[in-house]
């Protein structure tokens, strides 16, 4: 099935709620899918940008999405600008 427990986990908990394997797997990658659409939006853009327009590195990326929510792991700095831009 999974290696990841919390994958594992919620797969059960929809198993013992009835639901089968394909309606289980259908929610969790929806799910999934939802989870990260914004960040893909963020980097998107970003890519969109750097292309056109030039002028940015990666830490503008990294500004980006830590000021969405979404910080790097082992990311410590929170000094992100705050446009509300990707909020």
């Amino acid at each position: 099935m999974t290696d990841k427990p919390a994958r594992a986990a919620a797969y059960n908990a929809f198993h013992e709620a009835g639901l089968n394997r394909y309606e289980t797997n259908k929610l969790l990658n929806n799910h999934a899918h939802e989870a990260v659409t914004p960040v893909m939006k963020i980097v998107t853009d970003y890519v969109i940008e750097s292309n056109d327009v030039g002028g940015i590195d990666c830490n503008d990326l990294a500004d980006r999405l830590r000021t969405a929510g979404y910080p790097l792991i082992g990311d410590e700095d929170h000094d992100a600008p705050d446009d509300g831009e990707y909020e």
